[in-house]
């Protein structure tokens, strides 16, 4: 058990949810362990079973924690899905502002082309395997507006994988599951599921052929384009 750590703050929960942050991050918790029972934290920090409980719930809503009915906190592998709820929201007050949604697309488009940039440089036998089994569900979902969705996400997704980068990944989630989540589809939405989907047909042929310039020019043409079939709402 690490050494008492009393707290003096006027937030005591925020110090608990830092100290315990920093412990996680510095490899004293690491996934897949539980923390000190609640006794036990009060002990260690010297505060009351609420700034304790405040601290914990707090790095659940961050996707640092696991807690479970009557038993101990339990650390997790950071997943992005708490990022994605807390980026809806800053993004919809970016896009209402004067000029948002072109600066939004500005910087989806840079993310995106960056990220396939990346991919081409770093891409083995398996991410182009994955990335062309992408492709084909893709294709087969033109049809139908949902899975299409879907299929495009998970082909934007392979290409993030293939960067082997989890931050990369993580913002690749909260940017682009938002904005194919919100968005309202425009004009003959077959006709423009077909055109996107040549546009991911050349992007993984510019990947798999570890043409850098070309997959990152490739993508950002594909995002701008796409951000004329669609509007974001308000």
């Amino acid at each position: 058990m690490p050494q008492p750590r009393p707290v003096i703050s006027r937030r005591l929960s925020d110090q608990v949810e830092a100290h315990l942050l920093s412990m996680i991050q510095s490899g004293d918790f690491a996934p897949g362990d539980r923390l000190p029972s609640e006794r036990d934290l009060m002990a260690l920090f010297d505060v009351g079973r609420s700034s304790v409980r405040e601290a914990l719930f707090a790095l659940k809503r961050k996707g640092v924690v696991k807690i479970g009915r009557g038993d101990r906190a339990r650390v997790i592998e950071p997943e992005p899905y708490g990022l994605i709820a807390d980026f809806s929201d800053v993004v919809r007050m970016v896009v209402n502002r004067p000029d948002g949604i072109l600066h939004f697309n500005q910087a989806r488009w840079f993310f995106e082309a960056s990220v396939a940039r990346s991919a081409a440089a770093t891409v083995e036998a398996d991410g182009i395997a994955a990335l062309e089994r992408a492709l084909a569900d893709n294709e087969a979902a033109i049809g139908d507006v949902e899975r299409f969705r879907a299929t495009d996400i998970a082909f934007h997704k392979v290409i993030a994988e293939i960067t082997g980068n989890p931050i990369v990944l993580s913002v690749h989630d909260a940017l682009v599951e938002w904005v194919m989540g919100k968005r309202i589809l425009l004009g003959d939405i077959t006709a423009n599921n077909r055109a996107s989907h040549a546009g991911h047909a050349a992007i993984f042929a510019a990947i798999r052929d570890k043409d850098e310039a070309r997959a990152y020019d490739l993508m950002a043409e594909h995002i701008s384009r796409a951000e004329s079939e669609y509007q974001l709402p308000n």
